[in-house]
């Protein structure tokens, strides 16, 4: 390896080292947000059924830098609920059943007193092409929150070991990045002395 070169090639493994420990720790802060969300449903949660009323794609778009940008494809259901059902989240499926679960009232006609019953869910694009207007669903809501609904299947699978291999990954890079960059900062020492090492004297 050219000695020149060797500190930068140092220096730009040393970065990708703290680059994947930095995705490591974001990983790891989503699980917990996620997981912090989840069992706050589940607490405090409530059921009910939900009506499609509404399909809705759109599109996100960012601005960065230099005029660069980057869009993303939003897919979303629009639903009529019951935000304030009597059946809790840790009663289902123990003490109530889904015949236990009440329905949205059908729409008045007053936006305002309809409004209370609506809402919408962000869905993956499968589940988007999978629901249907008119499809009745099983939502989980919590009271004195703005999250809004979410699909009932979705809190209770979910799983925080899904985010282990990523965070794992990211944290083996960073060792065997870190372990590189050490190699190649010992290396000019090693030879560097090697170097000022005296020669052996000639044998007449």
């Amino acid at each position: 390896m050219n000695p020149v070169a060797r500190p930068w090639i140092g220096l730009v493994v040393k970065c990708l080292a703290a680059l994947a420990l930095v995705f490591a720790f974001v990983f790891f802060m989503r699980m917990q947000e996620e997981q912090s969300d989840v069992e706050r449903y589940r607490s405090e949660g409530t059921l009910s059924r939900a009506e499609v009323t509404g399909r809705v794609t759109d599109q996100m778009v960012y601005s960065g830098r230099a005029g660069r940008s980057r869009s993303e494809d939003l897919q979303v259901l629009q639903v009529r609920f019951v935000p304030e059902s009597p059946v809790r989240y840790a009663d289902f499926p123990g003490t109530a059943s889904l015949d236990d679960l009440p329905l949205p009232p059908a729409p008045s006609g007053d936006p305002l007193a309809d409004s209370q019953f609506s809402d919408v869910i962000f869905v993956t694009r499968a589940v988007f092409d999978a629901t249907q207007v008119g499809d009745v669903l099983t939502v989980v809501d919590t009271r004195y929150s703005g999250d809004g609904p979410e699909f009932y299947d979705d809190i209770r699978d979910f799983d925080p070991a899904t985010y282990y291999p990523r965070i794992a990954i990211a944290l083996l890079l960073g060792l065997a990045f870190a372990i590189l960059a050490w190699r190649i900062g010992k290396a000019p020492v090693a030879s560097g002395a090697a170097r000022a090492a005296p020669l052996p004297p000639l044998v007449p």
